[in-house]
């Protein structure tokens, strides 16, 4: 009852001043209209008045022009607003900026010194209620007042630091921040007007004079394509000296590429681009820099990493298929409807030993061009289809160890059933073999048992519901029940067993292999870089056309396409085990914060395996000690890093631990993430202090505004009251019978005044 009554004690209400408003439909602009209406009857009626003696005629007009008035704000009935506020005692917090735009050099000090030395004076003072601490960059983190702080973060985010601050301690009633105000993120007046917390700063660096050339901005499409031109553009900025030419480097690792001489003025800025040509698919490292002049306040800004990632602007398909059919008419156009798609489709309807009873040139039917695909171009395709398609009557036995190389090395191989493909076109007699995820029967295997006719729905193997070619709906049961949904395929090409190091997605739901095991559908096997697809029918069509007619949706038929085909390409989203990075750009000596997922190649999570996280340099040398990941129940897990403190290009990667019987291998590379460490970047690109920026929040938070740190007072000072809102109210003032009667008066006075006059 006593804390109650203290408490009560402690608050003061007040009334804020009044907010002025109209109640009319339209507000302000339905005011001026009937405003002007009015004006206009008055002045036409004061014309009647001519004939009056003066004073009679004063006396009526301004009657009139009352009552007018009277009638404007009766019609638009002005409203007042009063916020009801409370005021009581509340905490304070101190919030020290530690990124790295406070490293900057005045003088023989950074501002970091300053603002230490600010610190132990404040915490060598004696306060009754000593405040809450914090410092505060790219995030807000408690800290003792007094202890040494370090300019390490790369960012200055005070909005987000305000608002961290009240979620730890709604008491809080004022914010002392002490900063350079070098804000990136911006919003923190509106951030600290919504939370309703006076806001005092303490200006740092506000007296500097600085001579600085710096790169203010650098950038290189964040997604650039292979072999076609990227531009870099440079914007480079000089400070406290007179204006004049710097030339601008542009790098590959150490080689200089290209160089530019811009003239950029005293306190301005000046801009250069560049075109870059990519020959490499992935990551792309290049950095531009400028010369450091002598007495430079700001070398770590001469220099910006630029990062970009290669992929193909377009996907580059070959589908080669044996002869017309609804099979091959379907993929074909699925292939064809993709924009981003380069296909090249043949389908055979002649080979080199057909007879011909004209010469070539004269055949609109040209020959299979195997010599050009396979032997000069086949290295350009990201996925090559073989679809129910006989590679003997085309001479093609020379060519098939060139396939097998080329998946071997990386590329992506599918194979597609059909009476003219697997064991009746002789496959098992191949190299391909050994890319192909199934032991497929030799040519002389009879066609009874080489093939089957019957109708099934093909069932999910056992433990690969979660693999993405299978697991098409938002999880396995959706996906099971979809399966399950479609019309039945028909027909079947008979292969042995599934190879080791293959895997099977989809199965027959009776028949069996010679092995025992049950009839694959659907395998898929990963040789050497590459990637490589078994689908044993030709009848994949019915999942479009014949379940569209039964279902109303042919949407699985494609659907199940793109997943193969974005698995074939490698697509980042669709692969098991990743790592990615917060950022991709990072200050020396910064936290990383990782995240990834660890999956098998049945994509089921690994649970209770252990991995490793390690940074590595541009060279493949360890630059950090290794950090053990465990993966939570889903797969997922999130650790942190610590950035190099040297500049460079670097990877996280994430591989297996020896010592686990890992299913993905032992001592594996698992993933890789580049990114960037530089010691300017953002945060330093532009290296002014911005007092104005603080001076302007503690304004309109009604706190004060310190000019340097040394002419801080103690922490006592600052005013910590704290405003709440009560609610408010809103008056009609002239929502009363009293606004009547008055108006009535003065229309009835001046009524009798005219009849009495002669005027009507």
């Amino acid at each position: 009852m006593l804390e109650s009554e203290a408490a009560d004690a402690a608050s003061t209400p007040l009334d804020a001043p009044g907010a002025w408003g109209l109640a009319v439909p339209g507000g302000s602009a339905t005011a001026m209209v009937l405003a002007l209406l009015i004006t206009a009857l008055v002045v036409l009626d004061l014309r009647t008045l001519r004939a009056l003696p003066s004073r009679r005629r004063a006396i009526l007009a301004g009657l009139r022009v009352l009552s007018a008035v009277m009638v404007l704000l009766v019609a638009v009935q002005p409203t007042v607003r009063t916020d009801h506020l409370e005021e009581d005692e509340g905490r304070l917090a101190v919030l020290f900026d530690v990124s790295r735009s406070m490293s900057v050099r005045s003088g023989t000090s950074h501002r970091i010194d300053a603002v230490n030395e600010l610190a132990r004076r404040w915490a060598g003072s004696s306060v009754e209620h000593p405040p809450a601490s914090y410092v505060f960059g790219s995030s807000l983190r408690a800290s003792g007042l007094g202890e040494p702080l370090r300019a390490s973060d790369d960012d200055t985010l005070l909005a987000a630091a305000l608002d961290s601050v009240i979620d730890a301690d709604p008491e809080i009633g004022a914010v002392v921040v002490v900063s350079d105000g070098a804000d990136r993120g911006g919003a923190a007046i509106e951030a600290a007007t919504s939370l309703g917390i006076r806001v005092h700063t303490v200006a740092v660096g506000a007296d500097e004079t600085l001579r600085d050339d710096g790169i203010a901005e650098a950038s290189i499409d964040r997604v650039a394509f292979l072999r076609r031109p990227a531009r870099v553009r440079v914007v480079v900025r000089r400070l406290g000296a007179a204006g004049g030419p710097i030339p601008v480097s542009l790098f590959d690792g150490e080689r200089l590429v290209a160089e530019q001489i811009v003239e950029v003025p005293r306190d301005g800025t000046a801009e250069a681009s560049f075109e870059v040509n990519l020959d490499r698919l992935g990551r792309a490292l290049y950095s531009v820099s400028i010369p450091t002049p002598v007495g430079d306040a700001v070398p770590e800004n001469d220099r910006r990493a630029l990062l970009t990632r290669v992929v193909r602007d377009h996907l580059r398909v070959l589908h080669v298929a044996g002869q017309p059919s609804w099979d091959q008419r379907w993929l074909r156009g699925f292939l064809e409807r993709d924009p981003t798609m380069d296909l090249i489709s043949f389908f055979i309807l002649r080979s080199t030993t057909d007879m011909v009873m004209a010469d070539a040139s004269e055949l609109a039917l040209i020959p299979f061009p195997t010599d050009e695909l396979f032997n000069e171009h086949l290295g350009s395709f990201d996925v090559v289809f073989f679809q129910n398609f006989e590679y003997a009557p085309y001479a093609m036995e020379v060519y098939l160890p060139r396939i097998r190389d080329y998946v071997q090395r990386g590329g992506s191989f599918a194979m597609i059933g059909g009476p003219l493909s697997f064991s009746a076109a002789g496959y098992a007699e191949t190299e391909l073999q050994g890319v192909l995820p199934v032991e497929v029967l030799p040519r002389t295997t009879p066609a009874s048992v080489a093939t089957t006719s019957d109708r099934f729905r093909p069932e999910v193997a056992s433990g690969m519901e979660r693999h993405p070619l299978v697991m098409l709906g938002a999880d396995p049961a959706t996906s099971a029940a979809m399966w399950a949904g479609l019309s039945p395929l028909q027909g079947l090409n008979v292969v042995g067993r599934t190879r080791s190091d293959g895997s099977t997605l989809l199965v027959h739901p009776s028949h069996r292999a010679g092995s025992g095991e049950p009839l694959p559908v659907l395998s898929f096997s990963e040789p050497g870089r590459g990637r490589s697809l078994a689908l044993m029918t030709d009848t994949t069509w019915r999942w479009g056309i014949t379940t569209g007619g039964e279902t109303g949706d042919a949407s699985f038929y494609d659907r199940f396409y793109d997943r193969v085909l974005r698995w074939l390409a490698r697509d980042e989203a669709l692969e098991p085990v990743r790592v990615t990075t917060d950022r991709e750009h990072y200050g020396p000596g910064a936290r990383i914060e990782a995240r990834g997922r660890l999956a098998d190649a049945r994509h089921a999570p690994l649970r209770g395996y252990d991995a490793t996280l390690s940074i590595i340099d541009e060279q493949g040398h360890a630059v950090s000690g290794e950090v053990v990941v465990r993966p939570n129940e889903a797969g997922d897990f999130a650790s942190a890093l610590e950035a190099p403190t040297n500049d460079g290009g670097y990877r996280v990667r994430l591989h297996a631990v020896p010592t686990t019987a890992a299913p993905v291998g032992s001592d594996e590379i698992l993933a890789e993430e580049p990114f960037v460490v530089e010691s300017g970047g953002d945060e330093l690109a532009d290296p002014r202090a911005r007092p104005d920026r603080l001076a302007e929040l503690s304004e309109a938070t009604s706190g004060m505004s310190i000019a340097a740190p040394e002419d801080a007072p103690a922490l006592s000072v600052f005013d910590a009251t704290r405003v709440r809102t009560l609610g408010s109210s809103t008056e009609h003032p002239l929502a009363s019978a009293w606004s009547l009667v008055l108006l009535v008066a003065l229309l009835g006075g001046e009524w009798i005044l005219r009849r009495r006059w002669g005027i009507r």
